[in-house]
C-alpha cells in the first residue's frame, strides 16, 4: 500500500480528489491532506508519503517550491501537479520538471487520475527516483544554482571550476560570454496570471537546458526573475563564437514564442569575459537596466556600456502636463488621443534618458489616479508589480496602453451600474453604510448569515481580492475624491473612514494610491 498526500488551497477540491476514485482498489492510502503549504511541509516530514498531488498556484510556497523541498527530503517521492488555469497547456508542452504528470482541475476525470497514479506506482515499483546524479532534476538545478552563486559572488576561479567539474559541467576554456533572458510582461499577462510566473520562468529554463544539450560550452541557470546563460569558449578562427551564441539565444526565443506564447527579452554580452569578472557584469545588467531605451534584444560589445548608468533623475513635475491630458482622453473614450499622449511621454523620457525607476514611478502614479476616477474598478496590483520589473520602454508602454484602453472600455458600463452579483451589491451597500467603522469579514459574514470561512473563500473567488483589501481600496477611492473636493484635515478624514490613527491611514493610502495623502492633496490642488 503506497501512501498519498494531497495539497490544495481549495478545500472542496481536496474533497473531490478524496471521493473521485476508490483509493484502496489502487493499492493507495491517503495519509494526509492540507490546504496550507506551511502545514504541508510539516505533514510531509511526519507521514513520509510516496506520492504527492499538489496544486501549483499555492500561496506562500507554490507547488514547485514544495516539490523542490519534498524531493530533497525524499528523492524517490513521486509528484503530480494540479492546475486550474486553462492556459496551462502552453506551459505543459515545455515544462519538464521531472514530475509524473500535470492535471488540469476543471478537466480532471476519474480515468485521468487513475492513469497518473498508476504511472507513479509503476515508477515507484521500478525504483526510478526523481534525482539521478549527473542528470537534470531538482538536485541538479540546486547544484547549478550553487555554482551560479559562486560565479556571481566572485569565489576563487580555481574552486569554482573544480565545483563545476564535480557536478558535470566542463568549463575548459578561459573566456566566457554572458546572456540574460527575461520575460516581456506585456506578452505574459495576456495568457498567464502572476502566480504562474515562477512556472513559466521554469519552463523557459527547461527549454534553454534542452537546447544547450546540443551546444558545446553553453550552461543555463535559473534565477528568481530571469535566466542566466554562460557560454564558455575558446578563440577559434574557424568559428565565430559570437554568432554561435546569438544563434542559440535566437532559437531559445523562437521556442519560447512557439511553445509558451510569450516574448522574452535578451541581453548578450559578447565581449571576452574572464570567470572572475562575470559577477560584477551580471550585477550591472540586473541593476542598471541598460537596455531600457534600446531594442528588446540588446548586445553589449563593450562592458563599459553597462558599467556607468547613463540615466538622469526625472525632473520634478515631469508628468504634470500629461496627466490632465490623459484624463481628458480617457473621459472622452478617445483611444487615438491616449496612444498619442503615451507616445509623446515615451519620446520625452527617451530623449531625456530618464531613469527607468523614476519613469515607472510617475507612470504608476498617473495610472492610479485614473483608476481612482472610476469607483467600481478595483486596483490592478498585478500591473504595478509588472511595471516595476519591466526592462524595456516598449514593454512598459504596452502594459500602460492596454490598461488605459481597458479602463476606457469599461468606464461607461461601470460608472452607473451596480454590481451584477446580488451578494456583491449587498456587500457594497454594507460597506458604504459603515464607512466610518472598522468592518471585518466576520462582520460581513454575520450580516449575510454565512459561515466566515465560507464567506472569505466566496468573496476571494468572486472578486479576486481579500475582503480587507477590497474595503481598503474602496475607502481609499473615497479618500482621493474627498481630498480633491473637501477642505477637511487629514485627521478628520481618517476618522470619517474608520481609521483612528492618522499614521495608519497614511500608510494604507500610500500602499493603494502610491503617494501620501498630503502629497496627493498638494498635487491635485496645484491644477
Amino acid at each position: 500500500m503506497y501512501k498519498v498526500m494531497l495539497i490544495d488551497d481549495d478545500v472542496p477540491m481536496l474533497k473531490v480528489l478524496q471521493q473521485m476514485i476508490d483509493w484502496e482498489a489502487q493499492s493507495l492510502q491517503i495519509v494526509g491532506s492540507t490546504y496550507s503549504s506551511a502545514k504541508a511541509l510539516l505533514m510531509f516530514e511526519e507521514v513520509q508519503p510516496d506520492i504527492v498531488i499538489t496544486d501549483i498556484g499555492l500561496p506562500q510556497k507554490n507547488g514547485i517550491e514544495l516539490a523542490d523541498y519534498f524531493t530533497r527530503m525524499k528523492p524517490e517521492v513521486r509528484i503530480i501537479f494540479l492546475t486550474c488555469h486553462e492556459d496551462f497547456h502552453y506551459a505543459q508542452q515545455a515544462v519538464k520538471l521531472k514530475v509524473d504528470d500535470y492535471l488540469i482541475k476543471d478537466q480532471l476525470t476519474e480515468e485521468q487520475l487513475e492513469k497518473s497514479l498508476a504511472k507513479s506506482v509503476r515508477l515507484l515499483k521500478s525504483k526510478i527516483g526523481l534525482i539521478k546524479h549527473g542528470e537534470t532534476g531538482y538536485n541538479s538545478q540546486l547544484f547549478r544554482q550553487n555554482l551560479l552563486q559562486r560565479v556571481i559572488g566572485g569565489a576563487p576561479p580555481e574552486t569554482t571550476l573544480a565545483y563545476a567539474t564535480q557536478i558535470g559541467i566542463s568549463w575548459t576554456y578561459p573566456w566566457f560570454m554572458l546572456g540574460t533572458v527575461s520575460i516581456h510582461f506585456s506578452s505574459f499577462e495576456k495568457r498567464y496570471k502572476q502566480s504562474e510566473y515562477p512556472l513559466i520562468l521554469y519552463a523557459i529554463y527547461n527549454i534553454a537546458l534542452e537546447l544547450s544539450e546540443a551546444c558545446e560550452g553553453i550552461t543555463p541557470f535559473l534565477e528568481q526573475k530571469n535566466i542566466v546563460i554562460l557560454y564558455n569558449y575558446r578563440v577559434n578562427l574557424a568559428q565565430n563564437a559570437s554568432l554561435y551564441f546569438h544563434d542559440y539565444l535566437q532559437r531559445l526565443c523562437f521556442e519560447c514564442s512557439h511553445l509558451l506564447k510569450i516574448q522574452p527579452g535578451i541581453i548578450a554580452v559578447t565581449e571576452k569575459i574572464e570567470l572572475q569578472a562575470i559577477g560584477q557584469i551580471h550585477r550591472q545588467i540586473v541593476q542598471n537596466k541598460c537596455e531600457f531605451y534600446a531594442s528588446a534584444d540588446y548586445t553589449v560589445l563593450d562592458t563599459l556600456q553597462i558599467a556607468t548608468p547613463r540615466f538622469q533623475p526625472a525632473p520634478q513635475g515631469f508628468m504634470d502636463s500629461y496627466i490632465p491630458q490623459m484624463e481628458r482622453a480617457v473621459i472622452k473614450n478617445d483611444l487615438e488621443a491616449i496612444r498619442c499622449t503615451l507616445q509623446e511621454i515615451a519620446r520625452t523620457a527617451k530623449v531625456m534618458a530618464i531613469h527607468p525607476g523614476d519613469f515607472v514611478r510617475d507612470l504608476s502614479f498617473m495610472l492610479r489616479g485614473i483608476e481612482l476616477m472610476f469607483t467600481s474598478l478595483t486596483f490592478d496590483e498585478d500591473l504595478f508589480v509588472y511595471l516595476v520589473q519591466t526592462r524595456t520602454l516598449e514593454d512598459t508602454m504596452e502594459l500602460v496602453e492596454r490598461k488605459l484602453v481597458q479602463i476606457t472600455g469599461n468606464k461607461q458600463q461601470v460608472a452607473g451600474t451596480p454590481p451584477q452579483e446580488p451578494k456583491l451589491q449587498l456587500i457594497q451597500q454594507f460597506i458604504d453604510q459603515h464607512l466610518g467603522d472598522n468592518i471585518t469579514s466576520i462582520d460581513m459574514a454575520r450580516y449575510l448569515f454565512l459561515d466566515p470561512s465560507y464567506f472569505s473563500r466566496y468573496f476571494k473567488r468572486m472578486t479576486g481580492l481579500t475582503f480587507t483589501d477590497y474595503v481598503h481600496q474602496h475607502k481609499m477611492k473615497v479618500a482621493t475624491k474627498m481630498l480633491k473636493i473637501s477642505s477637511q484635515n487629514l485627521e478628520s478624514l481618517a476618522v470619517g473612514l474608520g481609521y483612528s490613527d492618522r499614521t495608519y491611514f497614511s500608510k494604507v493610502f500610500k500602499k493603494y494610491v502610491g503617494t501620501t495623502p498630503s502629497e496627493y492633496k498638494s498635487k491635485h490642488s496645484v491644477r
